[in-house]
């Protein structure tokens, strides 16, 4: 039988105070924990040839994560894309992230998008700063309430949104690469296992709305071919990863009324270029990458570091553990 890891040296450069950051030392027992000074990424290159285990917040380049006894990356954000190369796993280094720790907030964030596009917000900010009474054009305003939304990834943010979407009265649809059952509050499932088209289901939604994690499958798999099928009066909105979309392919769809509108919270560049048609174009929202902080996030993470650790030492599959099938490498 094969002797189960131990853990005796530990590098992070997380920014947690110092409660928070006691607890998460007190989940590796009686490892050092070494913590680096964020911005130091030769300290913390230096650090990792020694270390078993990092749990990161600051990343390095996929080529840098690299140590003689490195076996585990913990990173305490959600997404991977930018690390998950196989590079990685090439040299027997466990990674995971913190997907699903701030995922009431990203669902709302989504639904502030929609809402923000369903009410034409924008047109009523612009009434507001010309003190103007003015109604021309409401008439074309629609309750989300019967609205159809089609949710593309049914991870962590893509199940809570569907919750919220189906409590406020909207016919849900669902698409996820697997063919496991539909998640509470999807109504109707699509799967690409199964076979299922994601061009049919985009066909029939008023929203669409994008929680894919960014892969090389995922890569562009929004583009002209996606958003022709979509409805003239439906709206795209990304909480997701810029590169999920083909964005020549979006501006011209907005330009040219193809569909009516988009929320935007992430984009292939960013910060996004102030060149960048997105910024004037009068059917788009732009928040630049954030979202509500929720009170509880970094001790979500942390329980999520603690559950991890406790799997690495049984040899079980980590959460949110980085496997060939999600690699990117753009």
């Amino acid at each position: 039988m094969s002797r189960p890891p131990q853990i005796s040296d530990v590098v992070t450069n997380v920014e947690y105070e110092a409660p928070l950051y006691a607890r998460m030392c007190e989940v590796f027992g009686d490892a050092k924990v070494t913590r680096i000074t964020p911005g130091n990424p030769e300290a913390l290159r230096q650090a990792l040839e020694h270390a078993e285990v990092a749990v990161l917040q600051e990343l390095l380049p996929a080529e840098d994560i690299r140590g003689s006894r490195l076996k585990w990356v913990h990173i305490t954000h959600s997404g991977m894309d930018r690390v998950a190369s196989p590079v990685i796993l090439d040299r027997g280094i466990r990674l995971s992230s913190s997907a699903g720790y701030s995922v009431e907030a990203l669902a709302e964030h989504a639904l502030f998008f929609m809402l923000s596009l369903a009410y034409r917000s924008k047109d009523l900010f612009e009434a507001q700063r010309k003190s103007s009474w003015e109604k021309a054009g409401r008439q074309h305003l629609r309750s989300l309430y019967k609205q159809s939304v089609g949710i593309v990834g049914l991870g962590h943010i893509g199940k809570a949104l569907a919750v919220r979407c189906d409590a406020m009265g909207m016919h849900v649809l669902g698409y996820r690469r697997s063919d496991e059952a539909a998640p509470q509050g999807v109504h109707e499932l699509y799967s690409q296992v199964r076979g299922d088209s994601l061009k049919s289901m985009l066909a029939q939604c008023d929203y669409v709305v994008l929680a894919v994690p960014l892969t090389n499958e995922s890569h562009n798999m929004i583009g002209a071919e996606e958003l022709a099928q979509m409805k003239p009066t439906a709206h795209l909105v990304n909480v997701a990863r810029g590169a999920v979309v083909d964005e020549p392919a979006l501006i011209h769809a907005l330009q040219t009324g193809q569909i009516a509108g988009a929320g935007l919270d992430v984009f292939v560049t960013e910060p996004l270029p102030a060149e960048s048609p997105f910024w004037q174009m009068p059917n788009v929202i732009v928040t630049p990458h954030t979202s509500a902080r929720e009170p509880d996030r970094d001790d979500r993470a942390v329980d999520l570091i603690a559950e991890n650790h406790r799997r690495f030492l049984a040899g079980e599959q980590l959460l949110n553990e980085l496997t060939r099938d999600n690699v990117y490498t753009p």
